[in-house]
Parts: C-alpha cells; structure tokens; sequence
C-alpha cells in the first residue's frame, strides 16, 4: 500500500488531475512529451537522493516541480534492453533485446510498434535528440522507427568531445558517428552542449504550433569514457578522487544542459502542456559495466546486478499545472509505465499484436490506493529477482568474488540496501515468489530467440 503521507499528497492530485469545474470540463488537448534519459546515473547522484558533492538544481527543480517515484524502476540493468522497453513499453525480453547490443549486431525487433510510431500516428512531431543504440541497421534507424528528426548516435558510447574529420572516402563508423538524420556531420562541442543546444532548437521552433510533439533527448551523459570540459572540472577543486571529479563535471554539465531545456519548454509558452520525464538507463556501474564513479547509496550493487543499485533509479514526471508540485510516489512503478500513461495521454490504443506490459500510472496518481502492479520481475545473465509489496526476493551474486548467484529475501519497506536476507525465516513466502517468478519467466521470456532478433509469438502472451 502507498504509505499514509504519500496517500493524502496523492489523493490530493485529484483535483488537479480531474476533479470538478472548468478545467476538468474543458476539451482535451493532447499533451507534448518530452522524455529525458541519463546514462549510468547513480541513484544518489541527485541532490534529492541526498548527493552532497554535485550540485543538481535543475533536476531537483524537475522533481520538486512535480511527482517523484521513489521506488521507480527500469526493466533492463544496462542500457538497450532499458531503452528497448521506454520505446515499446513492453519487457524487452519479449522483443530480442536481452543484453546490450554491441556494434554490428541485430537490434530491436524491427516489427514490434515504438512510442514515436504511434505518436507520430497519432499526429505528434517526433523527434530524438543522442543516444540510440537500438541498433544499427538501415531497419533499426530512428527515422525508420517512427521519428521524423534524429541528430545523435546509433551505438553505445562514443567520446564526448569532437572527432577529427574523416579522410575522403573513409567509412563511416556507423556506431558512433554523430549524425543529422542519416547524414555524418562534424560536431564541434562536447556532446553534452552539443545535444542541450538541439533539444533547446527543437523547442523553440515548437512555439505557437498547433500540433503535438515528442522529444527523446538521450544524453550519453554520465556514461565512460570519463570526459569533462576543463570548465567543469574547475567547479569541483574540492573532489579528491580523480574519476569522481571527472563524473560530477559531467554530471553537472548534464543538469545544466536540463536547466536550458526546462526553460526553452517555458519560452515556448508549453509548460502547461508539456509532460516531462526523467529517469536514468539503470542504476550507476559501481564495479562492471564500465564504472564511472557514480554513487548508488544506499542501495545494493549497481549496473549489470539485479539488486536495487542496478535497477532502481531516479525517476520523476513533471507536467506544470496538472500534476501537483512536490507529491512523492512510493508503489513500484517501471519505466515502462511512462510510455503507457503518455499512450493513454494521446489517445492511442496499443496494437493488440504487440500487447504492453506499462501501466498506465494516471489512475494511481488521481488516488487509486491500489498498486500499479501485483509484481515486477527482472532477469540479467545468471541473475534474477521478483518484487512483490514490500517483499523482493532475488537470486544474485552476493558480492564481486562469488562464482554463483545465491536466494535471498528482503523486506524493502525496511531494507532498502537488501542488508538482511529473510529467506530462512520466511520460507513459504520464497517458494511463493519463486513460483511467481518462474511463471513471469514462463510466459515472457521464454525461449531466447534466434540471431535476427525475432521473438517467438507466444511471448507476445500479455
């Protein structure tokens, strides 16, 4: 259940969500979505998750400004199979994306619908402003998955500063090229700045349009490799470690480059009908997955780990006028839920070929006490867990020297660093997740599909 003080803050939305008078009576206008998306963020790399050495005022405003999800989760420990399901608000397992997708190598499932397909259907703008890697293919492209703008990179990671001009006739390195559209272009800031200042563009030639838009700004930012602008790291003398120096001048060049979209969104004249999202990929990499220095306190493990540290994250939605400022959300959400409310939002009924697994959060935000679901579930390489109320159980590397992942129970509404393990105290309640989680398994998973990426159709069972 939602604790007692979350309850009275979320019922209370409901008079700014529907409610009675004029503005529940007015027509509908369909909103502008605007996600966006850190790389390897910790979870306590924000002031109001407690961080102390990198100021974040811009995403402290993004959260204070609307609802925080303090147990807001992502499908995926790494980056695309996270990715895989904001686009499609479906478990990513479902649709080949198991783990992320290294260069050359098959990307999403071309077939299954994105957000911006649908949008865009739906009479959006769409548009996606950094970092894909959803795959790389002529199939995979943005523009061939439902957006009409792409400035960014189709891979993984790439350097946050310029590359040198290619020779004549050299091939392009599809991976990480930045490119407008499909076209390779010579970018000359650091990337950061370089996707700040397109998000900002696009906002701007939004004002006074009379047709809906969403924008997907993905910053690589704060992925390795560790790079800051020398300006950066002049804010932060007093950072003695090396790396975690370099991460808070990326952190906060991020935050900054938020601060300037937040405001393109209020000199747009939007902000009333804009819907603004945050999250990050997954949780900070604290050992494996390329470690950047971030900060997961004080929850367990990080990137590549089903504990907390690797799948919760920060997560907050922000929409001016609608959502009540300063409200705190605690059941269990997903980012998979975000794409669902923005469907709803918009009007769009997802194809019934490509169920969803996102929920759609509005209800629960008006006052529906109940939980958004009986039960989320995760799988990564030899891990898994299952979370269910309070109680997560999951089956995981105890810590970086062992060789097998081993059970554990945790009662979160207590633990939140999954400290104590409960599993011999409370037997039955570990073969009833397990069984849970097998039938999740079972019925979403599946068989790991073939090398085109495809998945068996009977994992498209809801």
């Amino acid at each position: 259940m939602i604790k007692q003080q979350t309850t009275a803050v979320v019922c209370g939305m409901a008079l700014a969500l529907g409610g009675t008078g004029a503005a529940a009576n007015a027509p509908a206008k369909k909103p502008n979505i605007l996600y966006i998306v850190a790389d390897d963020m910790g979870y306590a790399d924000c002031g109001v998750h407690g961080c102390k050495d990198v100021p974040t005022p811009n995403l402290d405003a993004l959260a204070a400004g609307g609802i925080r999800f303090t147990d807001g989760y992502v499908t995926g420990t790494v980056c695309s199979p996270s990715r895989a399901a904001l686009m499609t608000a479906r478990y990513h397992y479902r649709d080949g994306v198991y783990d992320w997708i290294p260069a050359g190598k098959p990307g999403l499932n071309t077939d299954v619908p994105t957000v911006a397909g649908y949008l865009k259907k739906a009479g959006y703008r769409t548009a996606i402003v950094g970092k894909w890697h959803l795959g790389e293919q002529e199939q995979c492209h943005p523009l061939k998955r439902g957006f009409d703008e792409f400035y960014g990179f189709l891979g993984g990671g790439r350097s946050y500063f310029p590359d040198k001009p290619r020779a004549a006739g050299a091939k392009m390195n599809h991976y990480s090229q930045i490119v407008r559209g499909a076209a390779a272009v010579v970018e000359k800031e650091y990337t950061t700045h370089a996707f700040t200042r397109e998000a900002v563009d696009f906002l701007a030639r939004q004002k006074g349009s009379v047709q809906p838009f969403f924008l997907y700004l993905a910053f690589n930012a704060v992925h390795t490799p560790m790079e800051a602008p020398d300006d950066y790291l002049a804010r932060f003398p007093g950072i003695g470690d090396k790396n975690r120096r370099i991460y808070a001048g990326m952190l906060a060049a991020m935050d900054d480059g938020i601060g300037r979209v937040l405001k393109a969104v209020r000199e747009a004249g939007i902000e009333d009908n804009t819907l603004i999202c945050f999250i990050s990929d997954n949780g900070g990499p604290i050992t494996r997955n390329a470690p950047n220095a971030s900060l997961n306190t004080p929850l367990r493990g990080g990137k590549g780990e089903t504990w907390e540290g690797g799948i919760r994250v920060p997560f907050f939605m922000q929409w001016k006028g609608r959502f009540q400022a300063g409200a705190t959300f605690t059941q269990p959400v997903i980012q998979m839920d975000i794409t669902a409310t923005v469907l709803a939002l918009a009007g769009v009924q997802a194809d019934a070929d490509w169920p969803i697994d996102g929920v759609n959060l509005l209800p629960f935000i008006e006052g529906n006490k109940s939980a958004p679901h009986a039960t989320l579930c995760w799988e990564y390489e030899q891990q898994w867990a299952i979370r269910e109320g309070q109680w997560k159980l999951t089956f995981a590397m105890p810590d970086q020297t062992a060789k097998t992942p081993v059970l554990g129970l945790y009662d979160l509404s207590n633990d939140i660093s999954e400290a104590h393990d409960l599993s011999q105290a409370h037997p039955e309640r570990v073969r009833q997740l397990q069984s849970a989680w097998t039938a999740w398994h079972k019925r979403v998973v599946g068989d790991k599909p073939g090398p085109e990426g495809k998945p068996k159709a009977a994992n498209n069972a809801p």
